[in-house]
């Protein structure tokens, strides 16, 4: 063989080689409350690709980014929040999370862990069906001894003069236990638990919810019929510029001579007057009667 060929033969080989990458997987909080995996893959020309999951929620989102010439290594979802810090020493990336807007939300550090593609997978499988098969298995007995602690909690939270949203959330944790959904959180912001109001603007946007009807004896015996049934039924109602939002409960209706109707029983946080709050009450003796009381079906 020449050496014409040979330094040929060497080219052809180099230039069919892939590019040099490094996978990389970590794992962590953010905010020191919400878990969540990294894993991506950072080419030879420090551009990086690959995907989170925020394993509570047992979301995930595409990552594209690069690592800067500072150091800097950027993570960025489709809906512009972003992961930015450094990685140190090849076994801990540490920095800030930050919102669409750039804004940063709080903290995250995450460790490097040892875990397969097919781990990731069975994280997200085991999730889900761990909270299908916990959610189906709850009584109602188990169904009030959750609302009845994040009750206490609310209570607490607003005697002791808590951020009035962290209090508003609540509803949003209640209703996530109990029915083993995530249609009460965030998906912008890592799964971020929603005020009633926020909640309601998600449901009312979403094909995945229908609105039955508004308050009325009719209206008020399908949804308890559906609840009955075993479907996540809520009742919207607007209060002193805020939307409550209540679950209806497994049960009979009972008549109210005041409305003239029979009405369900519903597990409510009351933001407004936190000790009319209850795990399950006529809604007579919440709300002022039913105009404009709305109500919503998950399908």
């Amino acid at each position: 063989m020449t050496i014409q060929r040979v330094i040929s033969f060497f080219s052809i080989l180099f230039i069919s080689l892939p590019s040099f990458a490094q996978d990389f997987v970590f794992e962590g909080l953010i905010n020191s409350e919400l878990k969540v995996r990294v894993r991506y893959t950072l080419s030879e020309d420090n551009k990086v690709e690959g995907y989170c999951i925020f394993t509570e929620t047992t979301e995930k989102h595409l990552l594209t980014g690069e690592k800067t010439a500072s150091g800097d290594l950027i993570l960025k979802q489709k809906n512009g929040e972003q992961f930015k810090g450094k990685v140190m020493a090849s076994y801990m990336y540490k920095g800030s999370y930050l919102n669409n807007e750039g804004v940063e939300q709080g903290s995250f550090l995450l460790s490097k862990i040892d875990a397969t593609r097919d781990d990731d997978e069975q994280l997200l499988t085991n999730k889900k069906e761990a909270a299908n098969t916990e959610v189906n298995q709850l009584s109602e007995t188990q169904k009030n001894e959750i609302f009845n602690a994040y009750l206490k909690e609310f209570k607490e939270c607003n005697q002791k003069g808590i951020d009035p949203i962290k209090c508003r959330q609540y509803t949003a944790k209640a209703f996530s236990d109990i029915y083993g959904v995530d249609d009460f959180k965030d998906p912008y912001v890592g799964g971020q638990f929603l005020t009633m109001t926020e909640a309601y603007d998600k449901i009312a946007a979403d094909n995945s919810w229908e609105m039955i009807g508004e308050g009325s004896a009719t209206a008020f015996q399908e949804a308890q019929k559906l609840a009955n049934a075993g479907d996540i039924v809520l009742l919207a109602y607007p209060f002193k510029g805020y939307i409550q939002i209540a679950m209806v409960r497994v049960g009979e209706l009972k008549m109210s001579s005041k409305w003239g109707m029979k009405v369900p029983s519903v597990g409510l946080f009351f933001a407004n007057t936190p000790e009319k709050s209850s795990a399950s009450k006529s809604i007579n003796y919440i709300w002022r009667g039913p105009d404009n009381i709305e109500i919503w079906v998950k399908k």
